[in-house]
């Protein structure tokens, strides 16, 4: 039973039962408890993620983080390449084309869904010779993949951060389908979860492969298999060649055998979201200081939260005021990236003024719609939002 203002409305958390339990305890116990790293459980964790999705392919990684970084790697793009990205995202997809030495090109959000500005990547192009785009769902809203697509064209690689959203579709499919590649994290906060954990997910099997050797070491594979180079002694194995410059990003073995079972789950986990989020948009609705956001016609969106603005200019007072009833708030991640001083001296292109981001970065921010909030929860804050 929920308890108003004690129990804490917590905006994630993780969901398991005792069949992740028994799954991660089945990994710890097999052969002696020596077997932790990717093993059969990763490789069909990847193989039903793929199903999943729709894609011919999934490699897992440690983290969502880790999935940005080793695709953005994947692509081999010169040094100063120029790669556009919202100002509103999650800092590791910002950093991801730092890391690789590229420049980031940094375009203005649209208020009323807080994605990227269609607008703003066409005044860029323009512009720059732009070698990538990396699109951001935040919260689950879903970038307008297919436009976006048009609009830069089909030599311009899109990346996709779903870190927040995966379970999400627009147009039927998948949106990680619509991407030359797509993150997603399996954090313990959002859609399923392995605790730490993410993926990349896509069809294009030159990029695919890279990815799986950038994500563990570079190395040609974990095979035994003679590796047949010039130069190389005739009795060199494959799983101790190198060709990519890669990373340890692999994630563990038992956090797959986790992801298989909250991935049977997914359905379920994001049909309780949509429901709470449709019940909190409605609540919203009825405050006009506050403002909702828009969303595509045709997508069908499992939401990591529930995003909104406020007008007034008083999102400090809001944030009080439910934080003191025990209902967790956050702002919407970096807000306008630029501002923040891990980035004061970085190369960077800034399209125009970021005048929306920088709205958002002062009035954004979301709340719980999380599988277990439940009707008596959105009541109450529906009784504390009737009391600013």
């Amino acid at each position: 039973m929920f308890t108003p203002k004690i129990d804490r409305i917590s905006y994630g958390g993780a969901m398991i039962g005792q069949e992740e339990i028994d799954a991660i305890m089945g990994v710890i116990k097999s052969q002696g408890g020596r077997r932790w790293t990717i093993g059969e459980e990763s490789l069909l964790f990847e193989e039903e993620l793929a199903e999943n999705t729709g894609v011919a392919r999934a490699v897992v990684t440690n983290s969502g983080s880790s999935a940005l970084l080793v695709a953005m790697t994947a692509l081999h793009l010169p040094k100063g390449s120029k790669v556009i990205i919202p100002a509103v995202n999650f800092p590791t997809a910002f950093n991801a084309i730092l890391q690789v030495n590229c420049v980031p090109v940094v375009v203005d959000v649209d208020p009323d869904t807080l994605l990227i500005d269609i607008n703003e990547v066409k005044k860029a192009i323009k512009e720059h010779d732009i070698k990538a785009v990396i699109a951001v769902n935040i919260a689950g809203n879903p970038v307008g993949l297919p436009k976006l697509r048009e609009v830069v064209g089909g030599d311009t690689y899109i990346i996709l951060d779903n870190c927040d959203g995966y379970g999400t579709k627009i147009q039927g499919d998948y949106v990680e389908c619509f991407a030359d590649l797509a993150c997603v994290s399996f954090h313990a906060a959002h859609i399923i979860t392995t605790g730490e954990g993410g993926a990349i997910l896509g069809s294009n099997t030159e990029l695919m492969d890279r990815c799986r050797k950038i994500r563990e070491w570079g190395r040609a594979s974990g095979s035994d298999k003679i590796y047949e180079y010039e130069g190389f002694p005739d009795d060199y194995r494959q799983r101790y060649v190198y060709e990519e410059i890669g990373y340890n990003m692999k994630p563990l073995e038992l956090q797959c055998a986790m992801g298989r079972v909250q991935l049977k789950k997914i359905n379920d986990f994001k049909r309780r979201r949509l429901m709470n989020f449709c019940r909190l948009e409605s609540v919203f609705e009825s405050y006009p200081q506050f403002q909702t956001m828009k969303y595509l016609d045709d997508a069908n969106i499992c939401w990591f939260s529930f995003p909104f603005r406020v007008k007034d200019g008083n999102r400090a007072r809001v944030m009080d005021h439910l934080e003191g009833n025990n209902i967790e708030c956050r702002t919407i991640f970096s807000g306008n990236v630029l501002l923040h001083p891990a980035y004061k001296n970085i190369e960077a292109i800034k399209i125009g003024d970021l005048k929306y981001a920088n709205q958002i970065m002062r009035d954004g921010m979301f709340i719980s719609c999380h599988p277990s909030i439940t009707d008596e929860m959105i009541g109450f804050i529906d009784k504390c939002l009737s009391r600013l």
